[in-house]
């Protein structure tokens, strides 16, 4: 025989190890009960999608976000139109720093179900981390025009006007600030509200990363810190910028939180 009668495969001289291609980590946590009631459940109704997505939330809450997008996808490949299964795995993929797989699973999301906000916020999110901004902006402008409770307005705009003055649209961004009032109702997005109203000047800067008696101030300094740095950005002070950046990462322990995700990324940046 000839040598192009045989099956052949490119490959660099140095390949990768079988184990390291293979290896799926598992927690090494014990399982909370919840969790075993959970599986107990699956044992019984295999294909349920809804009960894999169960499986994944109650994994989140132990930040065992791995373990959640497996259990993700098998709820997808129960039923591979499932919007919200999209959308929760493109979160966690979010949390582990996979950037254009949550963005492609949040795109799949807002194709099956437009109507869904979060996901929409999400994928906003997703574009924002990977540097895209004109993308981030197009997606948030969508978010933004479904949007109609200050709870869900704070949270928006706040990532919708940080992209405006990342594009340079300064006068979009002063029109969105402008639509922020002293009166508003955030819910639980206090933390959103407390940055817009810092960027509008209403509130001192200072002020903001001020969070005595938060149930989770490690949440609070991811998210208020990156806020912060973004503001010093805008009055062109980097090396504020950088050093309320660098804080969230060595002093938060809420690695997966929105602002610690962005205060990397800044960092790689500024």
């Amino acid at each position: 025989m000839s040598r192009e009668q045989f099956m052949n495969i490119e490959l660099t001289d140095t390949l990768d190890s079988r184990e390291n291609q293979l290896t799926w980590l598992t927690s090494s946590l014990s399982k909370s009960e919840d969790l075993i009631t959970i599986e107990e459940k699956i044992s019984k109704d295999p294909n349920n999608p809804e009960l894999r997505i169960e499986k994944g939330l109650e994994l989140c809450k132990s930040q065992s976000f791995k373990q959640a997008i497996d259990a993700y996808s098998e709820a997808i490949y129960l039923n591979p139109f499932h919007a919200l299964a999209y959308r929760h795995r493109g979160h966690r993929h979010l949390s582990i720093r996979m950037y254009r797989e949550a963005a492609a699973d949040f795109e799949l999301s807002s194709r099956i179900d437009p109507s869904n906000w979060d996901t929409w916020y999400h994928l906003g999110l997703s574009y924002y981390l990977l540097q895209e901004y004109e993308r981030a902006e197009r997606v948030y402008k969508i978010c933004y025009d479904m949007t109609d409770s200050d709870e869900l307005f704070v949270a928006i705009a706040d990532w919708y006007w940080m992209t405006l003055v990342k594009n340079n649209k300064k006068k979009e961004a002063d029109d969105l600030l402008a639509l922020v009032t002293e009166d508003m109702k955030p819910g639980p997005n206090t933390s959103y509200y407390r940055r817009l109203l810092m960027y509008k000047g209403l509130l001192n800067p200072d002020e903001l990363i001020n969070f005595e008696g938060a149930l989770l101030p490690d949440l609070e300094l991811a998210t208020q810190g990156y806020g912060l740095g973004f503001y010093y950005l805008t009055q062109g002070d980097e090396e504020k910028a950088k050093q309320m950046f660098n804080d969230v990462i060595t002093k938060s322990t809420m690695w997966s939180a929105f602002g610690y995700l962005a205060s990397e990324i800044e960092l790689d940046i500024v």
